[in-house]
């Protein structure tokens, strides 16, 4: 039996489509961080602590990008389930910081709910590739 940490999977491909559209959406927004980040984030002051904030936001994005692309490249279900856990967190995240900006207001929690749009899809993918994942050689 191979080690599982180095094989590769037959992973469907609508899950290496939700991975690209994740990092078109991450290459979007860390070009808006670094070269207009009100085209993403709404209005930006132009001072150092929130400079600094953005590049941190775009480092991250960067980062998500490079692990996204080698759990594309390795096509290893493990692999891939982490980068969509680390997706569904970031996603989580935000979607409470919209909320939490606009006071948890009507308005805040029906933003909320649209990022359950991007939520659930996550959350089937990490199914999928768990199942694929515990399949036998």
């Amino acid at each position: 039996m191979k080690n599982s940490n180095y094989r590769r999977d037959k992973i469907p491909v609508w899950i290496n489509i939700l991975s690209i559209i994740v990092i078109m959406i991450l290459v979007f927004q860390m070009y808006a961080c670094y070269f207009n980040p009100s085209l993403a984030y709404g209005a930006f002051e132009n001072i150092d602590a929130n400079r600094q904030a953005i590049l941190t936001l775009a480092g991250r994005n960067f980062v998500m990008i490079v692990v996204t692309l080698l759990a594309l490249k390795s096509q290893n279900s493990m692999f891939l389930a982490f980068t969509f856990l680390m997706n569904f967190v970031r996603e989580f995240y935000d979607m409470l910081l919209v909320g939490y900006l606009d006071n948890f207001s009507l308005k805040g929690i029906g933003m909320m709910a649209t990022f359950l749009v991007f939520l659930i899809p996550y959350v089937i993918a990490l199914k999928k590739l768990r199942q694929l994942a515990s399949q036998k050689d």
